[in-house]
């Protein structure tokens, strides 16, 4: 299978060994607003974990419209493409899963960045643009 068709079957698989990526929001205006940050990639889709009162998140629910490049940890883009996709807050029957999918991906750096499970924190799942 072609790079090409990889891609196009599943836009996202090629972030999947990055730790970090430049997730870019948007807000009202339409500003485009570049976060660094850590993602768990699992079976096409991407999970993202931050505060409910994050900036993002609350562009998230505002427009879920976003943009996807791998980066380092300070945000140096990796030269890969960006990617767009559908961002939304995970519901409560998703919420465990994307917890653990982070977790599997960042193991005891992840528990002790996320912390135990509070009401503060919110997961984030992007999908592929249909």
């Amino acid at each position: 299978m072609s790079t090409n068709e990889t891609t196009t079957k599943d836009p996202f698989a090629f972030l999947s060994p990055h730790e970090f990526i430049v997730l870019t929001t948007y807000r009202k205006t339409g500003d485009a607003m570049p976060t660094t940050v850590w993602f768990a990639y699992d079976q096409g889709k991407i999970y993202i974990t931050t505060s409910k009162n994050a900036g993002k998140a609350k562009r998230v629910r505002n427009n879920g419209r976003v943009l996807m490049t791998p980066s380092d940890r300070v945000g140096n883009l990796l030269g890969e493409p960006e990617v767009q996709g559908q961002a939304r807050e995970v519901t409560p029957d998703e919420r465990v899963h994307a917890r653990a999918t982070l977790a599997q991906k960042y193991g005891e750096m992840f528990e002790r960045i996320a912390g135990q499970e509070s009401s503060d924190r919110t997961y984030i799942i992007v999908e592929p643009l249909r």
